[in-house]
């Protein structure tokens, strides 16, 4: 088994601070991250629309390649693609500076992912395949899911807990399903949050029930940077595998990137377990519902859980509806008069 680490600070971070890390910071954790030896480096998304230096967001590949510094050599680089944000005419020929390409979809947008990434592969990129909120799915959904996306035979595949409901026992159920329906040359990755604060124990279980000959890719950001309540820490998952399985990360240059930059924007944005979005972990809602609620100084945690539980349907649960959360709010704003 060949165990990488992806950090996803640029990217999956980005949603802290608007993807603002600033022109000159971005080449510093580029190279910091390098340093340590993080086996792949996620620069953030390929995106439309008008973007500045400042952020980690790109419309094409040349312009995410010119923030690698000329001094890196033999790193692994990629960008994330949401098939629904990014034109896919618009992307170039692999230099093979950047090879990979991760596509992050919904199973509405599963037809559009598959044929975004086909386009990537026929311009010589290496593909992953992140089917996002796994527990979403059935076990008949996520088995058919897996024969399509086995069929298209990408380099990987993510188990991605968007709302960061996964229990060790979801784990283990879905794991299994995963390596039983697609291919042992196909990568296994791991994406997970903290809203229950044990994402670095479902790391340690994941490694011990992964097959020993499939290769696995595990995601973390710096100081655990992302979307409240955050992601795993990659200075956590270094150390644990330096222990662990015999790896040999750099963890000062970690430490000292997370001194420099990323202290910094979690003294203006902060991020970690909350209790709010724990409660919409465990009820496999999505995590804008807490935001939206945390937003009201006039609730308190037990009147947003009585909030959240009159959140029913699938549907709702899945995506947010805005609407649903207003009239709830209000309901229970004339309620308390």
């Amino acid at each position: 088994m060949k165990i990488k680490i992806l950090d996803c600070t640029l990217r999956d971070g980005g949603y802290v601070n608007n993807f603002n890390f600033g022109k000159k910071n971005i080449p510093k954790i580029v190279t910091g991250l390098s340093k340590s030896g993080s086996d792949i480096i996620e620069l953030g998304f390929l995106r439309d629309g008008e973007h500045n230096e400042n952020q980690s967001l790109f419309n094409n590949v040349a312009s995410a390649e010119k923030i690698i510094s000329e001094t890196i050599i033999d790193q692994e680089f990629c960008l994330m693609i949401r098939p629904d944000w990014f034109t896919i005419s618009n992307l170039e020929h692999c230099s093979g500076k950047i090879k990979t390409l991760r596509f992050a979809f919904h199973y509405k947008d599963i037809n559009l992912a598959l044929l975004q990434a086909e386009k990537a592969k026929k311009l010589g990129y290496s593909v992953f395949l992140n089917p996002v909120n796994i527990t979403s799915y059935s076990e008949k959904m996520l088995e058919n899911l897996l024969i399509e996306l086995n069929d298209f035979n990408p380099t990987g595949i993510c188990i991605v807990d968007t709302f960061g409901s996964l229990l060790p026992q979801d784990l283990r159920s879905i794991l299994s399903i995963f390596m039983s329906k697609i291919n042992i040359n196909i990568t296994i990755g791991l994406h997970l949050h903290e809203n229950l604060s044990i994402s670095m124990a479902l790391a340690s279980i994941f490694l011990e029930l992964i097959e020993d000959d499939r290769n696995v890719v595990i995601d973390s950001s710096l100081l655990g940077m992302g979307r409240v309540p955050g992601n795993l820490p990659t200075e956590l998952i270094m150390n644990f595998l330096n222990k662990a399985h015999n790896k040999k990360y750099e963890l000062i240059n970690v430490y000292d990137l997370i001194s420099s930059q990323i202290q910094k924007i979690r003294s203006k944005v902060a991020w970690g377990y909350m209790p709010t979005y724990a409660i919409t972990a465990f009820e496999k809602t999505h995590r804008d519902y807490a935001e939206f609620l945390l937003a009201k100084k006039d609730l308190n945690i037990p009147n947003i859980s009585g909030i959240l539980d009159q959140i029913t349907k699938v549907q709702d649960k899945n995506f947010y509806n805005k609407k649903l959360i207003i009239e709830l709010y209000e309901k229970h704003t004339k309620k308390s008069r």
